[in-house]
């Protein structure tokens, strides 16, 4: 009865200060139990108890360049990344994600093992931290040729503010595997995937130690529809590794697309600059995938 009586006291919400909150007249977009949304900029960074998340993304890696007598040629990879989350609770998913290349056939690939936790939710504001721990069965090669493993540990936060209705600006993701990414993420932090991977610990002798600050943009352009564009503001090599700051160094670009089929459904795409300042259009990611959510 208190609780109710202070509700009803409270000014009646500005449907233009949330964009799940719908004017008179309009249709209700569809949601799912334990406080999700279909529409993008407003999902929870944590699935909802018991509710899971299966994908798979098909990415694609591309070098043009020139040999010693100004011939042009190109080198081009494909990678099938696959992942799983399970919502443990509403604040807590765990989950596992494997890749591995099909172009040149090596099943031998990185397995990583996450956690995701939901810190605070509210308002504009909603803020999660992950950690994993990827364990690369094909992190390189010894001194004879032999493939060797390689452990590196990870975290972050996935952060997202809505500046507008349907604006939000966010910093975390997945970024690109390998030395290549540079800390750009190829997808937004998303339930039942890893949010962040900020600080990122090479567990091997002599392993690079790296801190990377990835910040975006994105538009919910439609309720079907979010597109969102990523940079990183600098990539810190605390240990066996280098700095990097955006323009004086290197100008990542990363540009995506969230497509809400249904409910359940997802269709993801991104293409992946690595640097615009000195490899340009050389060096290019792209990816496409789908996510489903039940």
């Amino acid at each position: 009865m208190l609780w109710a009586t202070t509700a009803a006291a409270q000014p009646a919400p500005d449907p233009t200060s949330d964009p799940t909150v719908v004017p008179a007249g309009e249709a209700a977009p569809p949601t799912m139990v334990g406080g999700w949304s279909d529409i993008m900029i407003s999902r929870p960074l944590t699935l909802p108890a018991k509710k899971i998340a299966v994908y798979g993304t098909l990415e694609l890696a591309r070098l043009s360049f020139k040999d010693a007598m100004g011939n042009s040629s190109s080198s081009t990879g494909e990678v099938l990344d696959l992942g799983f989350g399970y919502g443990v609770s509403d604040q807590l998913t765990v989950g596992v994600g494997y890749a591995f290349a099909l172009h040149d056939f090596e099943i031998k690939g990185p397995l990583t093992l996450f956690g995701a936790y939901s810190l605070y939710a509210k308002d504009k504001l909603t803020i999660g931290a992950s950690a994993n721990l990827t364990i690369d069965f094909h992190g390189g090669a010894d001194l004879m040729g032999n493939s060797i493993t390689t452990e590196t540990l990870q975290a972050g936060l996935g952060v997202r503010y809505q500046v507008a209705p349907k604006v939000a600006i966010f910093s975390g993701g997945t970024p690109i595997p390998g030395a290549f990414g540079r800390g750009v993420p190829s997808e937004i932090p998303m339930a039942g995937s890893v949010l962040g991977q900020h600080l990122s610990i090479g567990l091997n002798s002599n392993a690079p130690i790296s801190f990377d600050i990835p910040v975006g943009v994105g538009l919910q352009a439609s309720p079907e529809a979010f597109i969102w564009v990523n940079t990183s503001v600098a990539h810190l090599g605390l240990s066996n590794d280098n700095n990097a700051f955006l323009f004086a160094d290197y100008i990542p670009l990363n540009i995506g697309l969230n497509y809400a089929v249904d409910k359940h459904l997802n269709i993801d795409a991104f293409l992946t600059l690595p640097d615009l300042k000195q490899s340009q259009f050389d060096l290019l990611f792209a990816g496409v995938g789908v996510r489903y959510y039940n």
